[in-house]
């Protein structure tokens, strides 16, 4: 008989350990701590610049399409209409013939631009937490001098597991226990999107005080994107298409938080599902409970088994039973999906079309591709609502702005850290300074990076004067923060910093030696030793 599907998580308490003295990375694990933090310092500068040059291509395509003359075909008449030739147009349509198809399981919606398929996995997740008192030594520089560090020391860690359902897959190869909380990695149906193959629009047109119909066919790749302005709302499948009655707690969380703006559709609809891959490979029935399909995770094998309870024995869990393990929960391995629609009302379309043939009356809307330098760029937008051409050109511009500014904030954060190692370099402690010093390196750091990639990427035609006095303002206070921050010890610049990378990454004091303590002279007067 076929397991049903359970939605209560359930929670395990794994092994704890004690690890008396200093809590150093040494060996392969202190290797690696460096290793994912040199990735941290010089990944931000290099995906900066990938996102600033997908700006300015995006940026460059938008405004050539803004200046370019725009067909209006609600108002356009039928010699006004292309032919072969493609020409920029803009619609409004309130009428909407579209059905997007999910063929891997059989599942089609009618009126829907865009179909979502959102598959959720049963999961393991580990939850490590570490408790550690602070202490003090004194470390030693190559030149005899002596500092006074705190270091995290006599460290209790205590492990903790959570199983529930999840948008994504989590290997559990690393875990601490990793037999009694082995993860499998089946997914036979990830999360994709279905956009509406042949969608066909019917556009109100009025030219001469005559009123006529105007179909314009949508290529998919107008829904790449999906629907703008139009959120994906749920959908479920019950008898008759009606809402069920919702239940006394439903409407609790309704009076607070709005009702769910949920599509309910009928169960006829997934006639064929029976007979889909889904159903036929990878055992998906649908089980409703919010218009759920689920698929169990069929018993491994025997020598899978045997395996696992080998590991389990070697970890020592194998008689751990707990209370969670009586919870009703979902069996890891377990899968599920569900289904959200964009089905608008109105639209605004805004792409390329022509017609198939002289005798066809429907228009073909593709996506209009252009080539900025090496990046192809596409004007093919759908968005929700009635939007004048300009409007839905500045949306898109605002949105791809959104995304550089999100980039930028990164930015800011990492050069806290970035400014502190340059500081190290040119013999400055900045962490030891004031906090408007820090402030004065960070911002230095920000405009400097930032100004630099603006001026490789759009040089002085575009915003010359903001990269300019992004610069002056960077270089401005990056001198302000050298001047007023605290001297740091003499030595290799190259050994200062490899120093504080190691600091950084709890690597033994062994392994980071420091030339001296000794603040550099200041005048001619040497400093005393620290």
């Amino acid at each position: 008989m076929t397991r049903g599907m359970n939605t209560m998580p359930t929670a395990r308490r794994g092994r704890t350990y004690y690890t008396p003295g200093p809590a150093d990375k040494r060996g392969v694990g202190g290797i690696l701590s460096v290793l994912f933090l040199l990735t941290l310092l010089l990944l931000p500068p290099v995906v900066l610049l990938g996102t600033e040059t997908a700006r300015r291509s995006r940026y460059t395509a938008l405004r050539d399409a803004i200046h370019t003359p725009i067909l209006e075909l609600n108002r356009a008449s039928r010699r006004d209409l292309p032919t072969r030739h493609a020409s920029l147009a803009h619609g409004i349509a309130h009428r909407i013939s579209a059905v997007a198809v999910d063929p891997d399981a059989g599942v089609s919606l009618p009126g829907a631009l865009a179909l979502r398929r959102r598959t959720e996995y049963c999961q393991w997740s580990e939850h490590p937490s570490r408790q550690c008192r602070t202490c003090t030594r004194s470390i030693k520089a190559a030149d005899g001098s002596s500092k006074t560090e705190t270091y995290d020391c006599d460290c209790v860690t205590h492990y903790d597991y959570v199983k529930t359902w999840r948008d994504y897959r989590i290997n559990s190869l690393l875990f601490d226990q990793p037999g009694a909380h082995h993860n499998p990695q089946r997914d036979p149906l990830p999360s994709r999107t279905f956009p509406a193959d042949g969608a066909v629009l019917t556009l109100d047109r009025e030219f001469g005080g005559e009123r006529e119909a105007l179909r314009v066919r949508l290529d998919p790749d107008m829904l790449a994107a999906g629907v703008r302005y139009q959120p994906f709302r749920p959908v479920d499948f019950v008898p008759h298409g009606r809402a069920p009655s919702p239940s006394f707690f439903r409407r609790l969380l309704n009076r607070f938080f709005g009702e769910r703006n949920t599509r309910y559709e009928p169960l006829q609809l997934l006639r064929d599902t029976p007979h889909a891959v889904a159903a036929t490979r990878e055992n998906f029935v649908y089980v409703g409970q919010g218009g759920y399909f689920f698929s169990p995770y069929d018993n491994p094998s025997t020598t899978q088994r045997l395996f696992n309870y080998f590991v389990q024995y070697m970890e020592g869990s194998l008689f751990d039973w707990q209370i969670g393990d009586l919870m009703p929960s979902c069996t890891a391995g377990d899968i599920r999906f569900s289904y959200q629609v964009q089905d608008p009302a109105i639209v605004s379309v805004l792409g390329e079309v022509r017609t198939q043939d002289s005798r066809s009356s429907v228009l073909e809307m593709t996506p209009r591709s252009t080539m900025i330098g090496n990046t192809r760029e596409s004007i093919g937008f759908v968005h929700a609502g009635s939007h004048s051409a300009r409007d839905m050109i500045i949306a898109e511009d605002n949105a791809s702005r959104n995304m550089a500014v999100i980039f930028r904030v990164l930015l800011l954060i990492w050069s806290i850290p970035a400014a502190r190692l340059l500081g190290v370099a040119l013999g400055r402690e900045v962490a030891d300074s004031s906090v408007s010093t820090q402030v004065m390196a960070t911002v230095g750091m920000f405009g400097s990076v930032l100004g630099g990639i603006w001026l490789v990427i759009w040089g002085v035609d575009v915003g010359s004067r903001d990269t300019i006095l992004l610069f002056v303002v960077g270089g401005y206070f990056g001198f302000l923060a050298w001047r007023s921050s605290t001297r740091r010890g003499r030595g290799r610049w190259w050994n200062a910093v490899w120093c504080t990378i190691g600091r950084w990454a709890s690597v033994p004091p062994e392994w980071r030696v420091e030339d001296s303590y000794v603040p550099a002279s200041v005048d001619g007067v040497e400093s005393k030793r620290l």
